[in-house]
């Protein structure tokens, strides 16, 4: 078996992230070292108790290998974080994920993209603000970021389509359950001309952890977030909140309670043209 096999069995592992990776890599020197040793030398590592220990010796390769094998005939790229092709964006996490899966192709060009989020139950007027938004930034060659899911993001991504330009879907559900099953087509339209992405394996169902999680990503792939419309509760908020604890702007219509506290506390309104706001961006 090869490091990249080993590398993904083990990002593939419960509760085994970057933080604990690192502190196995530093007790055991090799990928191929953490997965020999014993289960109580795994417990010598702060972190590590008899669960996780007992996780990480039930690692099957040969499965891990045949899954990698069935991946790639499904159009499925795998990079882990030790691979030329994992994005580099994503370094500025602390808990960047370990292997990130992607159907479509991720390009130097989507280093210029913009995250358009918001509310699943958006007004109608707020659905077409994040189309004519997503078009306008695609027609001038910046990548839309989004999340498939229905509303605010469903509309950004088809937007960013209209306007012949790359979309990005960053899922809460593996690149092989997409979520809705109602935005299965337009997951297809977006590997032609971008890609689905997620930190998860491919086969995974979504959950609201994982949709939740996958907000840090939108956040990190993007130089800039547009919320159109958010709840308080809402998702976009934890994008939002990613983005501005990384130094990235955040702007928002002041159309709903979660805007209103963002632009109180972080956000800046949204510029009246895409001239505008890319100047701003620019400027940050």
């Amino acid at each position: 078996m090869d490091d990249h096999t080993r590398a993904v069995a083990l990002a593939l592992t419960p509760h085994i992230g970057w933080t604990l990776i690192n502190r196995l890599l530093d007790r055991f020197g090799s990928l191929e070292g953490i997965l020999k040793v014993s289960a109580a030398d795994l417990q010598t590592v702060h972190g590590i108790g008899k669960v996780i220990a007992g996780y990480i010796r039930a690692v099957d390769l040969k499965r891990t290998a045949a899954d990698l094998t069935r991946y790639q005939q499904a159009g499925i790229t795998v990079a882990t974080w030790l691979d030329p092709a994992y994005p580099a964006v994503l370094n500025r996490l602390d808990d960047r994920p370990l292997t990130l899966f992607w159907k479509g192709t991720i390009t130097p060009a989507d280093a210029r993209a913009v995250a358009i989020v918001g509310t699943r139950e958006a007004s109608e007027e707020s659905i077409v603000v994040a189309y004519e938004w997503a078009a306008s930034m695609a027609a001038r060659g910046w990548t839309v970021v989004s999340g498939l899911a229905r509303g605010i993001d469903t509309a950004a991504h088809r937007g960013a389509l209209k306007g012949r330009g790359r979309s990005l879907a960053i899922l809460g559900s593996g690149v092989e359950a997409i979520y809705p099953s109602s935005n299965a087509d337009l997951a297809q339209k977006l590997i032609a001309s971008g890609a689905v992405i997620s930190e998860f394996a491919p086969d995974s169902p979504p959950s609201p952890a994982q949709l939740a999680f996958r907000n840090r990503l939108i956040a990190a792939f993007s130089r800039a977030v547009i919320v159109v419309e958010a709840g308080l509760t809402s998702g976009a908020i934890y994008a939002a909140e990613s983005a501005h604890d990384h130094g990235s702007p955040v702007f928002a219509l002041p159309n709903s309670a979660g805007n209103a506290a963002m632009l109180a506390q972080y956000a800046r309104p949204l510029p009246p043209d895409a001239e505008t706001l890319i100047a701003a961006i620019k400027g940050k």
